[in-house]
């Protein structure tokens, strides 16, 4: 078993391991958040980039997606 008695300076050692374990906590807990939203933004500009590369009637037929129905079928018409 190992000796954890630190007498005079478990007050300075006990205090600098709990800071250590809290800032690597919350470094990986911000490293698992940054990946999930850096994992978003390529899933969007991989789609972004599909539509790009989507021929001009297909995505004229589409439509944006932010646009009204009426807005995308008279997109549609206009070719």
């Amino acid at each position: 078993m190992p000796d954890l008695d630190m007498s005079p300076y478990a007050a300075f050692v006990w205090p600098a391991w709990a800071i250590s374990a809290l800032v690597l906590a919350a470094l990986a807990v911000r490293a698992v958040v940054a990946s999930r939203r850096w994992k978003r933004e390529l899933a969007r500009l991989e789609q972004v980039a599909d539509e790009a590369t989507r021929p001009q009637a297909a995505r004229s037929a589409i439509g944006r997606k932010d646009a009204p129905q009426a807005a995308r079928s008279a997109v549609g018409q206009e070719q």
